[in-house]
């Protein structure tokens, strides 16, 4: 191995000119390139930083308004739910007026009827009696002829089933 020292010698003197040419000339202007670089890349962490704390505002905001709005929202569900259970009760009472007007007004209406065919039996009975009393009246009557009488008219009577449809009973 050979070791030249006049060209290690050139070679340090040419590194150390070069050394003091870049100082004298560019070393302020690398320097302040850097500097501004640096400034430039804290600017833009400092613009991050903002722009994330800025997130985590309006994210913390968002969030808040959300919580808001469910709360809004489930009051006026409540809300819903109270009123229909209200309109549910209204409905209730009035089918349970209605129910009741319409079980007056047919008690009312079983009433005329019975009194309706009260008065058709009546008719029919007073009928049958007078039938009955003038074939008494034209016939001379004895006590046998008299049964007899009776049990044709409960005959009639039971063949008609009118006096049992209107008790309620059946013949």
């Amino acid at each position: 191995m050979n070791i030249d020292l006049a060209q290690i010698i050139t070679h340090a003197v040419g590194f150390l000119i070069a050394v003091w040419l870049v100082k004298k000339y560019a070393w302020q202007r690398l320097l302040s390139f850097i500097e501004h670089r640096r400034e430039t890349i804290a600017a833009s962490f400092a613009e991050i930083e903002k722009g994330r704390d800025e997130i985590a505002a309006d994210r913390k905001h968002y969030q808040e308004q959300i919580e808001n709005i469910e709360a809004i929202r489930r009051a006026r569900i409540q809300e819903a739910a109270r009123e229909a259970e209200k309109l549910s009760g209204d409905i209730r009472e009035e089918a349970r007026r209605e129910t009741v007007a319409l079980r007056q007004k047919a008690k009312q209406d079983v009433a005329l009827e019975i009194d309706k065919a009260n008065v058709v039996l009546r008719n029919r009975m007073i009928e049958a009696v007078f039938v009955t009393t003038e074939r008494i009246l034209r016939e001379k009557l004895d006590r046998e002829r008299h049964a007899r009488l009776i049990d044709d008219f409960l005959n009639d009577v039971q063949k008609d089933r009118t006096w049992d449809e209107y008790r309620g009973g059946a013949a």
